[in-house]
């Protein structure tokens, strides 16, 4: 079995709450459409998912059909970017609807971090965007 999440250094990801907020005051960090296989694992299982886009603040991703895990449970992820590049970290199921789940970072070491920041980079239209939502995760 692969370990998929194992490093030594986290940070934990900042919830920002906002009262009775609607769906564009909620949604502070713009989406990256990104097609890529991920890995996670919970427990003992371990599977693949479609990455379908990613952001400072998750990720949304197909999972595979039929699996039957406890969607409550927080598990491990890692998208491999390249032989020596990979963001690694726990994310929690927020939201499961549509053949979609909504994944929400938990933690995340800080080479992740900063492999997910530069990916962003590479594909935000706006990098003023990109800097406002940076200075949000605080």
């Amino acid at each position: 079995m692969t370990h998929i999440y194992d490093s030594q250094y986290f940070i934990k990801v900042r919830t920002l709450k906002l009262n009775n907020p609607s769906q564009s005051e909620r949604r502070i960090y713009n989406r990256i459409p990104f097609t890529a296989e991920i890995l996670m694992q919970s427990g003992s299982e371990e599977w693949s998912c479609n990455l379908l886009d990613i952001s400072l603040k998750g990720m949304l991703v197909e999972p595979p059909e039929n699996i039957d895990i406890n969607l409550s449970n927080p598990c491990g992820m890692a998208l491999f970017l390249g032989e020596d590049i990979a963001i690694h970290a726990r994310v929690s199921i927020i939201r499961s609807d549509d053949n979609n789940w909504g994944l929400k970072w938990l933690q995340i070491d800080v080479n992740s971090l900063q492999h997910l920041r530069h990916l962003i980079e590479l594909n935000v239209s706006n990098p003023a965007m990109l800097m406002r939502e940076l200075s949000e995760l605080g």
